[in-house]
């Protein structure tokens, strides 16, 4: 696993999981990547220590990813650093020249303890505070408040999340 820009001990990625530019990836302690998950590093990425990442899992888009310590996110969320938009007239395919295309390139930013749920789909320019939870099938297109409980398409505020206590490993 050295193709990787650093990576913790006891990391496990399963030999499905595919992994796109690890050069620029740096991935903490007692992580974990699934089967089936596809990872676009783009600018780079950062995976905190006691991570899961779980199968059918999407991070692309080419921008920047960032998840803390003890973050999760469930199966087949998509996470999209960046994407076409038609604003200002232009084409929306990625396989159109590159200067027919108008690309928003940008991060998500998922805090520590932030969990997202399965199937769940975050856009590029958003941070998922601390402890905030996105519910199942979620859309997030905007950034999300530390220890709330997220849900709906667009996400919506339906409870509080109380703070992890535990001791920190």
């Amino acid at each position: 696993m050295s193709q990787f820009k650093n990576i913790g001990e006891n990391v496990k990625i399963f030999g499905t999981a595919k992994i796109i530019r690890p050069e620029v990836i740096e991935i903490g302690d007692n992580t974990q990547i699934d089967d089936f998950t596809f990872i676009y590093a783009g600018k780079g990425a950062y995976i905190g220590k006691y991570v899961h990442i779980a199968s059918f899992v999407s991070i692309i888009g080419g921008g920047e990813f960032y998840i803390g310590d003890y973050g999760a996110i469930a199966a087949g969320a998509r996470i999209i650093t960046g994407t076409n938009t038609y604003e200002g007239g232009y084409h929306m395919s990625a396989a159109a020249p590159i200067e027919t295309q108008n690309l928003k390139i940008a991060y998500v930013r998922i805090e520590r303890d932030g969990f997202i749920g399965t199937n769940a789909v975050v856009h590029p320019g958003v941070t998922i505070g601390e402890g905030a939870i996105i519910g199942s099938n979620s859309l997030v297109t905007k950034d999300i408040e530390p220890w709330t409980i997220n849900v709906g398409s667009p996400t919506r505020v339906i409870g509080m999340r109380p703070k992890v206590e535990s001791v920190d490993l």
